[in-house]
């Protein structure tokens, strides 16, 4: 297999942010080889190092956002640092921040003032809500978004709204900012040309949301024929004596063996469940009668009886499961390593694999300030040449 297993080497990152959304993003590229410099104040640093299961000064919830990074602390308050906070981002070849609008400009680290002394920096500003409209100035975090994105309707939760149970418009405004400042990249190779980018959440989760939740929507006309949403029937998982499994029927065949495996072969002959076209406007009704039934068969024998058809089933696991599950095991997506800080950790492997090649996390969370002296020496060495 060809291809490097670093594709970012050689780039620079500077990243001023608290929180997921500019640390996960910068994360993906520091675990593809690029130097990434977290900017973090003095005192308490990032608030994310101090939430949820912690040690050292070091959360779990930091570690997985912030692994193969450098720190160093500045106080942007302090015109020494913001001057060193400049140095920085002028040898940077990607400066990212989730500031609200406004702020970096007035330290003077805003995208018109370094890009005219620096014309090739990618700079990424990613917001709550834009730069626009009467929210523009509002903080946002992810429980805010999932409210006003649409997140919260979709949950099937008896009185209408739930949250999602994981820092979903955090995690996906931060693939978002990766994908946009990786397509900056290749069109700077291209051109030679730096670029601006603004990345506000609130796009973010809606242009997520949009192509399955908000497909009743985009067809237009009175002359549509509108199928129950997925939101109505996806999340039913199908009973069994130890547990639960999900399983994905799309054609004839495999409904033919749901309908086996849950002892209900009278349904294949129902017309308004023959047929895709039918089934999709009673989707919401199929779904229930199955959900309503409790083979007594294990998760394993009914994955097994379904796989026998080619129908997509998989047991519902617990994360605490995910380590010991074969099919995690055999592709090895987690490692175990030895934190200089932490001690024993466990920590996701980066999903893509450049080559083919499986690759690991590239490095350990920082300390607060870790690399500070470091990175001011490289910049004193910097400025002499």
């Amino acid at each position: 297999m060809t291809g490097t297993a670093q594709p970012l080497a050689g780039i620079k990152v500077v990243e001023f942010s608290t929180m997921i959304t500019a640390s996960l993003a910068t994360m993906m590229f520091a675990q593809q080889g690029a130097d990434v410099i977290k900017v973090e104040p003095p005192g308490i640093g990032d608030p994310m190092r101090w939430l949820g299961s912690q040690k050292a000064g070091i959360s779990g919830l930091f570690h997985n956002c912030n692994q193969a990074k450098r720190s160093i602390t500045l106080d942007l308050k302090s015109p020494d640092d913001v001057a060193t906070a400049r140095q920085l981002c002028l040898q940077a070849d990607v400066v990212i921040h989730n500031y609200r609008p406004g702020v970096m400009d007035r330290l003077g680290l805003g995208s018109d003032a370094l890009r005219a002394d620096k014309p090739d920096l990618i700079y990424c500003a990613i917001t709550g809500f834009g730069h626009e409209g009467p929210l523009s100035k509002r903080p946002a975090y992810d429980h805010v978004m999932q409210a006003m994105s649409g997140f919260m309707t979709l949950q099937g939760h008896p009185e209408g709204f739930a949250y999602v149970k994981t820092l979903i418009c955090d995690k996906l405004t931060a693939y978002t900012a990766a994908q946009a400042i990786t397509a900056a990249l290749f069109h700077r190779e291209r051109t030679g040309s730096g670029q601006h980018i603004d990345l506000s959440m609130l796009e973010s989760c809606i242009a997520f949301l949009w192509p399955d939740a908000g497909m009743h929507l985009a067809l237009q006309g009175d002359d549509v024929a509108h199928g129950a949403p997925f939101a109505d029937y996806y999340q039913l998982p199908l009973r069994s004596k130890d547990g639960a499994i999900a399983y994905a029927a799309m054609t004839d065949a495999h409904w033919d063996a749901v309908f086996d495996v849950v002892g209900r072969p009278d349904l294949k002959t129902e017309e308004r469940f023959r047929g895709m076209a039918n089934r999709s406007i009673h989707m919401g009704e199929l779904a229930s009668i199955i959900a309503s039934e409790q083979p007594d068969l294990t998760s394993a024998e009914m994955v097994a009886l379904l796989a026998e058809q080619d129908v997509p089933a998989a047991p519902c696991l617990s994360l605490e499961d995910l380590p010991g599950d074969q099919q995690v095991l055999a592709m090895e997506i987690f490692e175990q390593t030895d934190h200089p800080l932490l001690g024993s950790v466990r920590h996701v492997t980066p999903p893509a694999r450049f080559g083919g090649a499986k690759r690991t996390g590239g490095g350990p969370s920082p300390g607060l300030g870790e690399h500070g002296e470091a990175i001011r020496a490289e910049l004193a060495a910097a400025s002499q040449r």
